[in-house]
């Protein structure tokens, strides 16, 4: 019957929901990793965590991204906002900026820490490696992206201005 369908506003959403889930995981997985990271003292350990970070990142992250913008995109007009409202635009501009921060800054630091401990092989960690893996901009740009998660869960919620 029609009314057991889901509608066009529902499939958005739930989509959309999709996506924040996979944003989510890929957080919480890779804020866990990068914790655990700058604590270890085998080599190989941290390239292991390093690539799990990657992988999070090049996956999760980047498949609700897609979900969460397509689906986000749609159900803006199909719930009867606008994209000039000020929350959305709020919200585009704080995820560029996101994923500016996770891509171009965290992503590109993973990558050293994992040449640096390959390189390492089955030796412990280095004096660079752990001052690499403790960088107090790196620990400030992953706080600064588990917050953002609370901005985004207020801007979704609270609609302001809307």
């Amino acid at each position: 019957t029609e009314g057991d369908c889901m509608s066009t506003e529902e499939f958005y959403l739930y989509g959309h929901l999709l996506g924040v889930f996979l944003l989510l995981g890929a957080a919480g997985l890779s804020t866990g990793a990068g914790v655990a990271v700058g604590r270890v003292t085998h080599a190989k350990t941290v390239l292991t965590l390093c690539n799990m970070i990657r992988y999070s990142e090049l996956f999760g992250t980047s498949a609700g991204a897609i979900l969460s913008i397509v689906f986000g995109s749609l159900l803006i007009s199909e719930a009867g906002y606008s994209f000039g409202d000020p929350w959305v635009s709020a919200a585009y501009a704080l995820f560029v900026v996101v994923l500016g921060i996770d891509h171009g800054f965290l992503m590109p630091r993973n990558n050293k820490a994992r040449a640096m401990a390959a390189a390492l092989g089955d030796a412990p960690v280095s004096v660079d490696l752990v001052q690499h893996l403790t960088n107090p901009l790196t620990t400030a740009a992953g706080v600064l992206l588990d917050i953002s998660f609370l901005v985004f869960l207020y801007l979704m919620i609270a609609k302001p201005g809307a």
